[in-house]
C-alpha cells in the first residue's frame, strides 16, 4: 500500500520550511554576503556535512534488506575516495580563505550543534521511518539549493573554480538519485505513527533552519 498522503504532507512541510526562504540565502543569492559571512558559513556547516556520513553510517546498522542498500549506496557517495564530501566542503572553504585550522579550532555556534545533534538522535533512536523522513526532507533540497549557490558564487562572491564549486556540483546531481531513493522507499513501506513521522520531519527541518539562523545572525 503506497503511503501517498503522508509523502504528500512530508513533501508540503518541506516546501514550507525550504531552506531556499531562509533570509541567509536569500542574501546569498542577492549578493549581500561578505566574504566574512561566507567563511563564517563554510566553518560552521562544515559540522552538519562532516557528521553526515556518521548518521548514514548509524542508520546502515539498524537496517537490513532494500533500505540498508539505499543506505549503504548513499553513504559510498558521501565517502567516495576520490572526493569524498567533507573533503570537497574543505575545498569550498579553502577558495574563500578559510584554512583547516579554522574549521578544526572554530567552537561550533549552539544551532551549528543543534543540527548535528538532532539528526544524530534521530538516526539512531527514532523509528527507521522517521529516520528515513529526516533524511528524505533534507537531502531533498539539497539539488536545487546547490544549483542556487553555484550561481550566487560564481555571479556575486568570485567563486568559479573546479574544485571551489565541485561540493556543490556533486550534489546538484547525486542528490537527485537520493532523494528518489528515500522517497520511494517512504512511499513503499514507511509503517508506524504517521504524526510521529511528520513530528520529527517538521524537527529535522526546523534544525536545519536553526543552523542557518545560527550564522545568519552573526551575519546581521
Amino acid at each position: 500500500m503506497r503511503n501517498t498522503e503522508l509523502l504528500e504532507k512530508i513533501d508540503a512541510a518541506i516546501a514550507e520550511k525550504s531552506l531556499l526562504k531562509h533570509p541567509f540565502y536569500q542574501d546569498w543569492q542577492a549578493g549581500k554576503l561578505s566574504r566574512e559571512d561566507l567563511q563564517l558559513y563554510a566553518v560552521q556547516y562544515y559540522r552538519h556535512v562532516e557528521a553526515f556520513p556518521r548518521h548514514l553510517r548509524v542508520l546502515a546498522a539498524r537496517t537490513e534488506g532494500p533500505l540498508r542498500d539505499i543506505v549503504v549506496e548513499n553513504l559510498a557517495e558521501e565517502e567516495n575516495p576520490s572526493r569524498p564530501h567533507p573533503k570537497l566542503w574543505r575545498d569550498f572553504a579553502a577558495t574563500l580563505g578559510v584554512n583547516e585550522e579554522d574549521i578544526t579550532c572554530c567552537p561550533a555556534l549552539p544551532g551549528t550543534q543543534t543540527v548535528v545533534e538532532t539528526f544524530r538522535e534521530i538516526v539512531g533512536d527514532r523509528p527507521v521511518a522517521e529516520a528515513v523522513a529526516a533524511l528524505y526532507a533534507y537531502e531533498a533540497q539539497v539539488p536545487e539549493i546547490a544549483a542556487t549557490k553555484i550561481d550566487g558564487l560564481k555571479k556575486f562572491y568570485g567563486v568559479d573554480s573546479v574544485k571551489g564549486l565541485a561540493y556543490f556540483t556533486v550534489h546538484e546531481e547525486a542528490d537527485k538519485l537520493h532523494r528518489a531513493a528515500w522517497r520511494g522507499w517512504l512511499e513503499e513501506h514507511a509503517h508506524g505513527d504517521e504524526e510521529e513521522i511528520l513530528a520529527t520531519t517538521n524537527e529535522a527541518l526546523d534544525a536545519l533552519w536553526g543552523a542557518l539562523d545560527a550564522v545568519h545572525c552573526a551575519h546581521a
